[in-house]
């Protein structure tokens, strides 16, 4: 009775696992990880450029309206 019960268990826990599905060969794959964590910061570092940039347009134009 012993052996029987870890047995069933490890039955019912191989059961479980099953084999992932297999790409769809027509669809890319999806991003991986890794490029996000390369994009992400790049992409937040060009948000915040772009904030410079249109600050700093806004001051140049103030400065020439006020000449």
């Amino acid at each position: 009775m012993r052996v029987l019960i870890p047995v069933l268990l490890s039955a019912v826990a191989l059961a479980g696992c099953q084999r992932p599905a297999p790409p769809n060969p027509e669809r890319p794959p999806q991003p991986q990880a890794m490029a996000k964590a390369i994009n992400q910061p790049l992409d937040r570092a060009k948000a915040v450029q772009k904030t410079l940039d249109e600050a700093a347009e806004r001051e140049r134009k103030a400065e020439a309206d006020a000449q």
